[in-house]
């Protein structure tokens, strides 16, 4: 039992680790000199991402370090939760990203969708 709580709170403190390049990213943009929208619309989502990942994950390293179930819960549920919220979002973006089956309309500078 002891070796599975160490490999848990090593995987664990990974994603704690990997969390931080998400909040420099958002750092970074918040910092660069020529901020559009699209820089200013994504730099608050990435730090916000970045701290909740950190925050979770202490809460998961230190459920395993001191075998405390409730905040192991914690971490599952907080994980869950961040993971599909990630996932709807990559969903959301392609969609409004993708090109879609619009047809060209002449003399409109929009397309022209069969629904």
């Amino acid at each position: 039992m002891r070796t599975s709580n160490h490999l848990i709170g090593a995987l664990i403190f990974l994603t704690f680790v990997l969390s931080i390049p998400i909040v420099g990213g958002g750092i970074w943009l918040s910092s660069r000199a020529n901020n559009t929208d699209c820089l200013k619309f994504l730099q608050w989502p990435l730090i916000i991402i970045g701290v909740s990942i950190m925050v979770v994950s202490l809460a998961g390293f230190a459920g395993a370090c001191y075998r405390n179930n409730f905040l192991m819960y914690l971490y599952q549920w907080a994980m869950f939760i961040i993971i599909a919220t990630l996932l709807g979002f990559v969903i959301f973006a392609y969609a409004v990203t993708g090109k879609g089956s619009g047809q060209p309309v002449m003399n409109r500078a929009y397309l022209d969708y069969s629904l």
